[in-house]
């Protein structure tokens, strides 16, 4: 009796940890990787992205243009994680440029035929 228990709490402790679970690092705790045999690729393109996106007016008044590039995490689900901007323009273009590409969703990355966690960087353009 002693050993069943034993064996049914280190069962539910590792199921508890996330042993059993098949999506797991879906959170990409790990390295992502900076090129995989099939890179993300933006569903909808970047047309849908640049529908997500929204002009900040203060950049409109103070006639502010140019590209930001968010450097971000693809997940194996397609889901945008820790965006950050590594060249910005001010001007709220920056944080709608976030905005913009948290609401997008990806393909994943696959590297030997199963999705990865990939490092990824865009591009957006503001132009009035």
């Amino acid at each position: 009796m002693k050993k069943a228990s034993i064996y049914l709490f280190i069962i539910l402790l590792l199921q508890s940890c996330g042993v059993f679970d098949n999506e797991q690092n879906l959170s990409c705790t790990d390295n992502p990787y900076i090129v995989a045999e099939t890179m993300p690729s933006l569903i909808g393109g970047l047309s849908g992205l640049q529908s997500n996106l929204v002009y900040p007016q203060e950049a409109i008044d103070q006639g502010i243009e140019g590209r930001v590039t968010v450097q971000f995490i693809v997940n194996k689900k397609g889901n945008v994680l820790e965006p950050r901007i590594i060249r910005g323009i001010g001007g709220g273009a920056d944080e709608a440029a976030i905005e913009a590409v948290t609401m997008s969703k990806f393909s994943p990355g696959m590297q030997n035929g199963k999705p990865v966690c990939v490092q990824y960087s865009l591009p957006i353009v503001f132009r009035l």
